[in-house]
């Protein structure tokens, strides 16, 4: 039984051919072999990928405890940079610079007397590196500037927190996806506006 011949386009070169195997898509041994090679590239890449996902969850699996709690600050931090960019100092009042690294995410109650608040939105915001790190976080005019951001009672609700707050390896990396999430979310949004 004779194949009825028809015309095909060969898939890499595009050219029509008269199809003589019922499988065939090329039209010459140096297109198939072409074909064979772009397939097995497209096939080790993404063994490629499915190993570099493999180690990147077994690295992730081994995180220890501070370091998946440096991961969540890091995070928390760029978020509340995105959150606070363009707004002035919560300290002094001065305009943050336009770069995300050129100012700090201030706690309000540091992270060493309050480890508890340290993924607290309303505990952290916007400082520049002066009042931050040569002022030790210029207190005074800290809390003067929260009461007029979040108002008298949220700063006395700040003031006499003390639930304990335990963080387990999944809770902080929970907290690191989703605060990279929110600031991709942010860094979108102000994409649009400008």
């Amino acid at each position: 039984m004779a194949l009825m011949q028809k015309t095909k386009k060969c898939k890499v070169c595009k050219i029509p051919f008269k199809q003589v195997r019922a499988m065939q898509t090329v039209c010459s041994p140096t297109c198939a072999l072409e074909l064979s090679n772009a397939i097995g590239v497209r096939i080790k890449a993404k063994a490629q990928a499915e190993d570099k996902r493999a180690t990147r969850e077994k690295l992730d699996a081994m995180r220890t405890k501070p370091q998946l709690t440096k991961l969540a600050q890091t995070a928390f931090n760029a978020f509340i940079r995105a959150r606070d960019a363009g707004k002035p100092c919560i300290s002094c009042g001065k305009p943050l610079g336009s770069e995300a690294n050129s100012y700090d995410a201030g706690h309000y109650r540091s992270v060493g007397s309050a480890p508890h608040m340290r993924f607290v939105e309303d505990n952290c915001h916007g400082q520049c590196k002066h009042c931050n790190n040569y002022l030790s976080g210029n207190h005074v005019m800290y809390r003067k500037g929260l009461i007029e951001r979040i108002g008298v009672r949220a700063v006395e609700l700040i003031e006499s927190d003390t639930v304990t707050r335990k963080y387990t390896q999944d809770g902080l990396r929970e907290i690191a996806r989703h605060y990279n999430a929110e600031t991709r979310r942010l860094k979108n949004i102000g994409a649009f506006d400008e």
